[in-house]
């Protein structure tokens, strides 16, 4: 796909104006009198379509003042800003249908990103009902609660790292050499996993602790790395689109996760076996997408960051600067994200509560089913996301998410002990918390961080702000078992212990999620914007600001 060149500063490149435009009719012509707030559009209307890549820029050429080039605020409105429809009707002619090779295009990309999100996303949902196959196995030696929690907060910790370190990688070396990076590294640390031995020197739930961290490094490298290559291959038209789709792949794989569980835990015997089999699985999608990741670098990072930052101590030090510019965008995504991740996994907790109202029992088999039924419930918010998102806008969509959620969330607690006498009721609530989560906050908290950032510092900011997601998630986790369990003797809820109790911790849980949703819903119309940054769709290399250290060296 071949997008339309920016105008230079010398007018290279530069598309004829709408007045030199001849034969255009009546509506072409009113087109002219349009202007909108802060930016314009240096390319024949007629020539438009979705399947090209438009520049905005503001004034006459691709230069932009250092206000403008650094910062993600005050920019204007584009064809994907928070107020879609707006303007959308009046500067861009209806949408064709794609061209066949561009459709291709766009569908390869999709899959190549969105198979790391499948492989993330299964790997990081195994373990709970792996750990429970692997407890079958005495050889083993003890699987304590507390082994059980390490084993699965190392991926985590591990993501976290990953998230901040590749973030920052992708934006000094390059998007595409992380890309095949934390692929590396997601399918080393399944691999190890799957072949860990018990041994006298290191335990094998020690061995999973350190293969899950290396393997949770190339998981939370995807997000910054896999959201920067599809917002910068993509064209205004698809981006948002495109990106809800990829991240729609994470419910995939976890549906995935919980058949092959439920085919493990019923087809294989040997105890041994059986988890090893569910683990490797989970590198099979990223093993077959590493051979079509040896893609070029974007435009968007040689045209912004080589060709105008080839020394990379200039490279460091811009980074920051332009991160340091952003940081009032980047506490909105950063906090939204963190939000989302405390409920997230706070809503996890009670997933059991839901499921025993089913009677599929407490076993590994029944297990298995219960969490393919939950894994169900989470795919129509994620294919609704990517359907509406463009219609219905980015910021628009996380403020529905949090506002539906805090909804359900607030009806659940104070109608906690009703709901449970009718566990249909109760089953569709806790539904309906799935289907606000993904067509909301959970798809737009990944696709605003890809968007908003100028390209210098686009995958630091993701980085950052998906690394905060993992903070809410380990805070969140940790703060809502205190909950749960708060109302029980010594805060331990043992079989023994009066199930009204247990009740009473699941409906403060309910409370809580219901207060966050609604900070949640604030902090995204106070600090959120997901005005799409000029850099996106500006093709030619821009000129170093003025007054910049690298202005004064040119």
């Amino acid at each position: 796909m071949k997008g339309h060149e920016c105008p230079t500063a010398e007018g290279e490149g530069k598309s004829p104006s709408l007045d030199e435009t001849p034969d255009m009719d009546v509506a072409s012509t009113a087109m002219q009198e349009i202007e909108l707030p802060t930016t314009r559009h240096n390319s024949p209307l007629e020539n438009a379509s979705p399947g090209s890549s438009l520049c905005f820029v503001p004034g006459e050429s691709c230069r932009l003042t250092s206000k403008e080039f650094f910062s993600s605020s005050d920019l204007g409105t584009t064809v994907d800003d928070d107020v879609n429809g707006d303007y959308l009707d009046s500067i861009i002619p209806e949408e064709k249908p794609a061209h066949p090779d561009e459709l291709l295009q766009r569908i390869y990309t999709i899959l190549i990103a969105g198979t790391g999100f499948l492989a993330d996303s299964y790997d990081l949902f195994v373990i709970n009902i792996v750990l429970l196959m692997m407890r079958q196995n005495e050889s083993y030696g003890p699987l304590t609660p507390d082994v059980q929690t390490h084993v699965s907060f190392m991926a985590i910790v591990g993501a976290m790292a990953g998230q901040l370190g590749f973030g920052f990688l992708g934006d000094q070396y390059g998007r595409r050499r992380m890309f095949l990076l934390t692929a590396a590294l997601t399918i080393v640390g399944n691999v190890l996993q799957a072949t860990a031995q018990p041994r006298q020197s290191m335990g094998i739930y020690q061995q999973m602790m350190l293969y899950r961290f290396i393997m949770g490094m190339g998981v939370g490298g995807e997000y910054p790395a896999a959201g920067t290559i599809t917002s910068e291959n993509s064209t205004a038209w698809q981006r948002g689109r495109n990106l809800a789709a990829v991240f729609s792949m994470q419910g995939v794989g976890r549906l995935l996760c919980a058949l092959v569980l439920l085919i493990s835990a019923f087809t294989i015997e040997n105890t041994d076996l059986q988890w090893r089999v569910a683990i490797i699985v989970g590198a099979l999608p990223m093993m077959a997408a590493i051979f079509f990741r040896w893609l070029p670098e974007t435009d968007a990072f040689r045209h912004h960051v080589e060709a105008r930052y080839p020394n990379m101590r200039l490279r460091f030090k811009n980074i920051w600067r332009t991160v340091w510019e952003n940081r009032r965008a980047l506490a909105g995504t950063a906090g939204s994200w963190f939000i989302l991740d405390m409920l997230f996994y706070g809503n996890s907790l009670f997933s059991a509560d839901v499921t025993e109202t089913m009677g599929f029992g407490s076993g590994i088999r029944g297990r298995t089913v219960q969490n393919l039924i939950i894994q169900s419930m989470a795919m129509p918010g994620y294919i609704l996301a990517v359907i509406f998102i463009d219609r219905i806008g980015k910021k628009r969509l996380q403020l529905i998410g949090f506002f539906g959620e805090g909804l359900i969330f607030g009806f659940m607690a104070a109608y906690q002990s009703p709901l449970k006498q009718a566990p249909v009721v109760f089953l569709l609530m806790y539904a309906l918390t799935f289907l606000f989560d993904n067509f909301g906050a959970n798809t737009a908290t990944f696709v605003i961080p890809a968007v908003i950032y100028p390209t210098e510092a686009r995958s630091t900011c993701h980085g950052i702000s998906a690394a905060a997601g993992k903070a809410g998630a380990v805070v969140g986790a940790s703060a809502f078992l205190r909950l749960v369990s708060m109302y029980c003797p010594n805060h331990i809820c043992s079989e023994n212990v009066d199930p009204a109790l247990i009740d009473k911790g699941i409906r403060t849980v309910f409370y809580w999620c219901a207060v966050l949703s609604l900070v949640g819903f604030l902090w995204t119309c106070i600090f959120v914007h997901d005005r799409s940054h000029k850099s996106l769709d500006c093709k030619a290399p821009l000129t170093a600001p003025v007054g910049s250290p690298e202005y004064e060296m040119a």
